[in-house]
């Protein structure tokens, strides 16, 4: 079982760091990755520190920084090479001089946030093009999400990380489950025929999910249930 979180397990708030991680939720998970014999991972944009502090002590096998950052179910990490100081340089500017940006630095990614700026978008937008030379020189690609624009190196995706990950143990030779609702997700979704695997979205339907969660709160209802059943 692979789960996006932000969006996916939680409801979004106005800024990363005031999303809310209910008990319940935290129980329901507990007691699937011991069901599953550890096989079930979070796939999120955010930095594995930023998981790990978010649900603590669970701390299951989890991709972060959208496949930069990749940690099986034994510990170990691995981890791209950080953005060039060309590209955090301009991201940095930008948030130093639009009131309301929140630059998430995630070193191998960069993150800006504009939930309390809407109005920012199109002068990020912008700007990207205005740097678009820059970005591909550096082999970064933009993207965007909900009231964000990110930057990461071109090849590095969810999809990717899925991918690799689910080569490893306990993740090997099992059917995929995979849940998202961001334009991020795609890439997982894309690769869950060559995997075998299943997928459900959540507040709109995507190409390759096979049901659609109408929230986060419907999301967290059904994996409490999933976890009563198993444990019955």
């Amino acid at each position: 079982m692979f789960l996006d979180i932000d969006g996916t397990l939680l409801d979004l708030a106005r800024t990363p760091d005031r999303v809310k991680v209910p008990r319940d939720l935290l129980r329901s998970l507990e007691r699937l990755s011991q069901q599953l014999s550890g096989a079930l991972a979070f796939v999120s944009g955010r930095s594995l520190a930023s998981i790990d502090h978010l649900f603590a002590p669970f701390r299951p096998a989890a991709i972060g920084a959208h496949g930069g950052e990749i940690r099986g179910l034994d510990g170990a990490i691995a981890r791209i090479q950080p953005l060039p100081d060309s590209v955090r340089d301009i991201f940095v500017g930008l948030a130093a001089n639009i009131p309301g940006l929140l630059l998430e630095d995630k070193k191998c990614a960069l993150a800006l946030h504009y939930r309390l700026a809407p109005e920012a978008q199109p002068v990020l937008a912008t700007a990207m093009e205005k740097h678009a030379r820059l970005f591909e020189a550096e082999k970064v690609q933009i993207l965007e999400g909900k009231a964000v624009i990110e930057a990461r190196p071109i090849g590095v995706d969810k999809g990717t990380a899925v991918a690799a990950l689910a080569k490893q143990k306990p993740f090997a030779g099992r059917a995929i489950l995979f849940g998202g609702d961001d334009t991020t997700d795609l890439d997982v979704f894309r690769i869950l025929p060559r995997l075998g695997g299943r997928g459900f979205s959540v507040g709109k339907h995507f190409a390759g999910a096979e049901h659609v969660f109408e929230s986060p709160r419907a999301v967290r209802a059904w994996l409490s249930r999933t976890a009563e059943a198993g444990a019955s």
